[in-house]
């Protein structure tokens, strides 16, 4: 069935009911707690357990359990009116959950400044998840770890665990994916796949479109470390492929002090170095074919090679899918961040949030 299906679940995953054909709607990006909006009728014979505290469900699509999560919101109106069911998955949890300085030790004996993890991106993020599940409790662990993502170090203070964790795995194209047993849920990422082929406007794949361009903010990096004055540790990252490719020399200073003595350096002048490289934006939304299909040719997070304009980039596939009794079901792909729309609103949202992660940053510290 090429349509949503919703499977109600009460609060402890025990099955309720499910439904489909529905007006309804999903989105999902990789990384990104995915959502799920579905209508009903203000006297559904559904809504009791569609509101009962801790009501779940399970979002499915072409035969596939996309994800599942808590049900968020259930506004309404009536009499002979409708109320909108609002789903968020579960992978909201690693925002809700924190990281500690000593996840094995009560509160009282967090006797360190800092949790401080080093290692490639999925190793940390599998560490200290499965630090921080054993002391909260929950039924959730992770696989096994396969030594993924390039080399990271991060640090945890109380912080929320999606802040420190998410943007490393991004930063290596990683996905998170959770599955969900009879013992409860298990976390992990999955690698791309790469979508065969070019996307142009000549496959007539791709539909309106924006792009930009902005050069390295930073060639070569300073990082200083533990110490003071004369006696603070200090090493050089310079990037001279980037330098020779810009003709520019770009300095700047990361500030490591809180690292462990005897720590390699060089480790956050690399990721430093990642994060202000050069970037190419593209935003569009891509029309669906039979040799472009959502679940069967890509799956959530897989690249996509684009060549658009001046730009040539691989981009992560995200999904929009929209059902209606007068439309059917349509599914819109998606390559780009949401930042690089033209949508003042989500622009906006972005912004905020990132304030918000500075100040929980700064408020640990």
């Amino acid at each position: 069935m090429d349509g949503h299906r919703f499977v109600i679940y009460d609060k402890t995953d025990a099955y309720e009911l499910d439904l489909s054909g529905l007006e309804a709607g999903s989105d999902q990006r990789p990384n990104v707690i995915p959502t799920a909006t579905f209508l009903l009728d203000d006297d559904h014979p559904a809504l009791p357990a569609i509101t009962a505290d801790g009501a779940r469900c399970g979002v499915w699509f072409r035969g596939v359990e996309q994800f599942r999560g808590r049900v968020q919101s259930t506004p309404g109106q009536g009499p002979d009116g409708v109320v909108t069911v609002n789903v968020e998955g579960d992978l909201r949890k690693l925002w809700d959950w924190h990281g500690r300085q000593v996840p094995d030790a009560p509160l009282w004996s967090q006797f360190q400044d800092y949790r401080t993890y080093t290692g490639p991106s999925e190793t940390v993020f599998k560490t200290a998840l499965a630090e921080n599940f054993t002391r909260l409790g929950v039924p959730w662990t992770v696989a096994p770890t396969q030594g993924r993502g390039s080399t990271v170090r991060t640090q945890f203070r109380m912080h929320p665990l999606a802040d420190k964790l998410i943007p490393l795995l991004d930063a290596d194209n990683l996905t998170v994916t959770l599955e969900y047993t009879e013992t409860g849920i298990v976390v992990d990422v999955r690698e791309p796949e790469t979508v065969p082929g070019i996307l142009t406007l000549a496959t007539g794949i791709p539909d309106a479109y924006a792009f930009d361009r902005s050069a390295p903010t930073m060639t070569r990096c300073v990082v200083g470390g533990r110490g003071d004055g004369t006696d603070r540790e200090f090493v050089e990252v310079i990037y001279t492929d980037r330098e020779s490719s810009w003709g520019d020399i770009i300095e700047g200073f990361v500030d490591a002090r809180n690292t462990e003595e005897g720590a390699d350096l060089t480790i956050d002048g690399h990721q430093t170095l990642a994060e202000t490289a050069a970037r190419i934006g593209i935003s569009t939304e891509l029309v669906e074919t039979d040799r472009f299909m959502f679940g069967s040719t890509y799956q959530l997070g897989d690249l996509a090679a684009v060549h658009i304009g001046p730009v040539e980039t691989l981009q992560r596939l995200s999904v929009s899918i929209t059902e209606s009794a007068e439309e059917g079901v349509i599914v819109t792909p998606r390559v780009g961040e949401i930042e690089d729309s033209a949508d003042t609103d989500v622009q906006l949202a972005r912004q905020i949030a990132r304030l918000a992660k500075d100040a929980r940053d700064k408020g640990r510290r």
